[in-house]
């Protein structure tokens, strides 16, 4: 078994991060452009044990793929889980967490626990290849949250464009 830990610290209230998962849009926000995913049908609510998420993937550019992950082990305001029910890992847990610092900060955590296919064999092949995606897709997703909860947690000045505020 394999483990991928990506931490941020995201300048906005660990609630606000929190919640934002919620939109039924985020998966879409989170997926790297580069990346050949689609949503199929409407993802699941976070909130709901059970609720499943199916992406259209697409293996080396040109094998068709359905990955299917269903929501578990909510905890209001801290963390959730997406458990690989079919897709192309052996095993898959990924942990959503946030954990506040202060009431206006909060640490953005992401923990997979993945195995690949192919036991030892598929280890080897695809220990950097693997890694270096997941860094690559984690650094994505980071900046996408921090940009739009740092931007939602900004004070709004009636009238005043973003021009205005940095004169």
């Amino acid at each position: 078994m394999s483990l991928f830990n990506y931490e941020s610290t995201i300048h906005a209230p660990a609630p606000l991060v929190f919640d934002w998962h919620h939109d039924p849009s985020a998966i879409e926000k989170l997926t790297p452009p580069w990346e050949p995913v689609t949503v199929v049908g409407t993802p699941g609510c976070i909130n709901e044990n059970g609720s499943r998420t199916t992406l259209k993937i697409s293996m080396f550019g040109i094998i068709p793929l359905y990955w299917v992950a269903e929501h578990r082990n909510y905890q209001p305001g801290h963390s959730f889980q997406d458990i690989q029910l079919s897709g192309p890992f052996t095993r898959w847990c990924h942990t959503h967490s946030v954990e506040p610092i202060n009431e206006h900060s909060c640490k953005y955590i992401d923990r997979v626990e993945y195995k690949v296919p192919l036991g030892k064999l598929g280890e080897f092949f695809s220990r950097w290849f693997v890694r270096q995606k997941l860094k690559k897709m984690f650094s994505y997703r980071h900046q996408v949250v921090k940009e739009e909860c740092e931007d939602l947690a900004a004070p709004r000045a009636i009238g005043v464009t973003a021009h205005d505020r940095s004169q």
